[in-house]
């Protein structure tokens, strides 16, 4: 089990301190640069900080805690004294017994020129700000102090009788009575982090992902949601979860909710310390499948309230709206609250209705198997619900509602909403659709790729017209990478052919069935970039004729048939097909399906621990 350890960061005076915080300036508190002589008071809300146990299940947000009132006069008794260099300084605590975080929500934000205000715990060891008059408007929410206590100190040029904010009420992040606080060092032993190699195709994608701090009335949540783009491609920083994350909310609550970026650790080793990470506060909601997921997609599209400084390194992820069935993929989330992690699945998503074994070709939602990998069993945990589904290509294709996979029954299946069923499926107002805010042009695009906008560097990316063909298909790849590029180097292992100096290479031929690697480097005059998405095309044996009107179909695989090679067949209901099968050469057998009536059926080719999946179409 990870153990949850005391934040280190970098040195200031001597002291250990974090600068991890929303939109701020750099700063330091005068509390940190001088001995402050005077005894701070401390304000103690009545309610303390109660255990709590969650049931575990992702179609619920995971709760995090609640909020504590403050009166309006509870910061009255905050004292200010004289600094060694002249400045006057405000400061009040607040404890709150047995809290495991505290944070704090301010509203009538009005600093003045030359006011700084910060946060930190009595220890010094975590600092937020210096909030100034960029952070002016209606409300401040901060990111949550570890710990029972934390100190507001506004560092002012001058002494003011009226302060500069209000202290609106206090959240208060409660100890799970099972493993501890919540967050960091929280998450399944089986997860996998976001930096091992598993996620190593997918560093784009993680940083439009991010961890959210959700208040819904009187309580708080954690859950998962992604920055994504929209076809005027202009940076609106538009943000996708899951509707059922603050499902009660209001424009109030939204206006608080906080935003945690770039929360992972840097390599494959869950880190002995807190991560810096990087945070916004305050958004609206724009639309929402406001049906349960019996009736809707569960899915809830907000507007931040600020644009994504450039230094959070934002991405903004593409989306597939066509419904097409993916093979394969990952979701990238943060189960219990904690760091970033990726989970993969190599199973062929089946289209079903919420929470249901059955296919439903016109279902609502995505069933996920997810799959074990070199570092762990990836799965989703509570906190992971609204993560981003992502396809091959690196598209959104769903938003997690629930499911029951965990730590303990990793092979169980999740459920995701649809993006294609989101996109316009759930109303006809503008409220209940992601169209009218994803294509504000009107473009009529089904995939639309994500984008980076730092112009001061290069990023390789590209995409495929498809990545599932039969042996002997073509694929056409499309460079999408940014930045200025003076060159690119394509790798197509099992392709022919395998490489190509071309920025959009010609099609490349794909004659043996399996899973293929596609590499693109690129590079400028300072800088080269690459990007690898692992097993990206899938190859699957052709079978032909397809329909067959005699029933009897060839299986070709290009190379050798595998010798541990299991064939099942099944009809599209999923009841078990009697068939005939022999061999015909080394690359190919016979498939007799001519004893079964007309219809599709499925064929579940087995090798080496893999299924793939035919469609066999006898016309009679």
């Amino acid at each position: 089990m990870k153990k949850r350890l005391t934040i280190l960061a970098f040195l200031v005076t001597g002291l250990i301190v974090t600068g991890q915080a929303q939109i701020h300036v750099e700063g330091t508190p005068i509390a940190l640069q001088e001995n402050l002589k005077g005894e701070i008071p401390f304000f103690h809300p009545e309610k303390e900080a109660p255990g709590y146990r969650n049931g575990g299940d992702k179609e619920f947000p995971l709760y995090a805690g609640y909020i504590a009132s403050f009166p309006e006069r509870a910061q009255e008794p905050g004292i200010w004294i004289r600094a060694k260099n002249g400045k006057a300084v405000w400061r009040l605590g607040i404890s709150v017994k047995s809290a495991g975080g505290l944070n704090v929500y301010f509203k009538n934000v009005n600093f003045s020129e030359g006011q700084q205000l910060f946060l930190y715990n009595p220890s010094k060891t975590t600092v937020l700000g210096a909030f100034t008059k960029i952070n002016n408007g209606d409300n401040l929410a901060t990111e949550l102090i570890p710990g029972d206590s934390l100190i507001i100190e506004l560092d002012s040029p001058q002494k003011t009788f009226v302060l500069p904010f209000t202290i609106l009420d206090i959240g208060v992040s409660v100890l799970n009575m099972d493993r501890g606080e919540r967050g960091f060092g929280d998450a399944g032993a089986c997860e996998v982090l976001v930096n091992c190699p598993e996620g190593g195709s997918w560093q784009n994608e993680k940083r439009g992902v991010a961890k959210i701090l959700v208040r819904d009335g009187s309580s708080l949540f954690w859950c998962t949601g992604s920055l994504v783009n929209n076809t005027k491609v202009d940076g609106t920083p538009y943000f996708l979860t899951a509707n059922h994350c603050g499902e009660n909310s209001s424009d109030a609550d939204y206006s608080k909710w906080v935003f945690y970026f770039n929360y992972e650790s840097t390599d494959c080793d869950f880190p002995v310390n807190e991560p810096l990470h990087q945070t916004l506060s305050g958004s609206t909601l724009i639309a929402s499948a406001n049906q349960s997921t019996s009736t809707g997609s569960d899915f809830k599209l907000l507007l931040l309230k600020n644009e994504v400084p450039k230094d959070y390194r934002p991405f903004y992820n593409g989306w597939n709206r066509s419904g097409e069935v993916s093979a394969s993929g990952v979701t990238i989330h943060h189960p219990e609250g904690d760091l970033k992690m990726v989970s993969t699945y190599e199973t062929q998503l089946v289209s079903t209705d919420y929470n249901s074994p059955e296919p439903n070709p016109e279902g609502q939602y995505w069933k996920v198997v997810w799959t074990k990998t070199e570092s762990g069993f990836g799965v989703t945990e509570p906190g992971s619900s609204g993560s981003p589904l992502f396809d091959p290509s690196g598209y959104i294709i769903g938003l997690l509602s629930g499911g029951r996979a965990s730590c303990g029954s990793p092979r169980q299946p999740d459920y995701y909403g649809k993006f294609s069923e989101s996109w316009m499926s759930n109303g006809t107002a503008d409220s209940l659709r992601l169209q009218p805010w994803l294509d504000p042009i009107n473009s009529g695009l089904l995939t639309l790729r994500g984008v980076d906008f730092d112009s001061s560097g290069i990023m390789a990316n590209f995409s495929a017209d498809i990545v599932e063909i039969s042996t002997g298909g073509q694929v056409r790849f499309y460079n999408n990478s940014s930045g200025n590029i003076t060159s690119s180097q394509w790798y197509f292992p099992g392709g022919d052919p395998s490489g190509s100096e071309l920025t959009d290479p010609l099609p490349v031929t794909y004659h043996n069935a399996g899973e293929y690697d596609v590499k693109l480097v690129v590079r400028s005059a300072n800088s080269t970039d690459s990007l690898i998405r692992k097993k990206y095309i899938r190859v699957l044996p052709s079978i032909t004729p397809n329909p067959s009107t005699t029933g009897k179909f060839k299986i070709t695989f290009g190379s050798q048939v595998p010798e541990d090679l299991r064939v099942s067949v099944t009809d599209i209901n999923g009841r078990d097909i009697q068939f005939f099968a022999s061999p015909v050469n080394k690359s190919s057998f016979l498939l007799d399906l001519s004893t079964n009536s007309s219809g599709v059926y499925l064929v579940k080719i087995i090798s080496k621990g893999e299924t793939r999946v035919l469609k066999a179409v006898v016309s009679q």
